[in-house]
């Protein structure tokens, strides 16, 4: 990881929480099958996510929750790759559903923000950049699921608009770790500083990782 001697001000970062949402990382959940839900619990991500996210909100750091939201049957939902025909032929992440809720620990609080998607990527199709331009911040701690897919798409897109990209990968999971240590250790290091959990906290502490 390029983690060594990471600095953040908290005046200009944001954190995504994305895609931590019942279908996805939950048991019972529509994509239990594939392996997600243990990963998820492996990492720990839940509770490295749902810490970092109160240590935001005392920084002042506003918090995103990015969540793939579909209505019953998915209707108008491009199914040009086999990630969406699995969302619609699941019955996945429909709007107020169980499944679609954020995971257990993960809710939003008082002056969080949210963004809706139907693609990979939080930018796509969504309000994000709009409110970043209004909350004036240009980097971005991004945490969730899939690491190799969503989580690696925001990243990537997010490096090429411009923002400073930070992925702290106990903060991400995915359906099996060697997905998720190839995205880390490979793509995201060339778009992101990769990084922990912990790390960040020390960081908007004003603490160099590592001191």
């Amino acid at each position: 990881m390029n983690e060594e001697g990471i600095t953040l001000d908290p005046d200009r970062c944001v954190l995504i929480v994305q895609d931590m949402q019942n279908d996805i990382i939950i048991d019972e959940g529509a994509f239990a099958e594939s392996g997600a839900p243990e990963h998820a619990k492996e990492q720990n991500v839940v509770e490295n996510v749902k810490a970092l996210a109160e240590t935001c909100r005392g920084k002042g750091v506003p918090v995103i929750h990015v969540w793939y939201i579909v209505e019953e049957g998915a209707p108008a939902l491009k199914l040009n790759a086999p990630l969406f025909q699995g969302v619609k032929d699941t019955n996945a992440l429909v709007r107020g559903t169980w499944g679609a809720a954020p995971a257990e620990g993960l809710e939003p609080q008082d002056g969080d923000l949210i963004v809706e998607k139907m693609r990979m990527s939080a930018w796509q199709g969504t309000k994000l950049e709009t409110m970043l331009a209004g909350l004036g911040r240009d980097t971005i701690i991004i945490t969730g699921a899939w690491t190799n897919m969503s989580i690696e798409h925001t990243s990537r897109t997010g490096a090429d608009k411009g923002f400073f990209i930070v992925v702290p990968e106990d903060g991400c999971s995915t359906m099996n770790p060697e997905w998720h240590n190839a995205s880390i250790s490979f793509a995201l290091q060339n778009v992101s500083t990769v990084t922990t959990c912990g790390a960040v906290t020390e960081a908007l502490a004003g603490v160099p990782a590592g001191v």
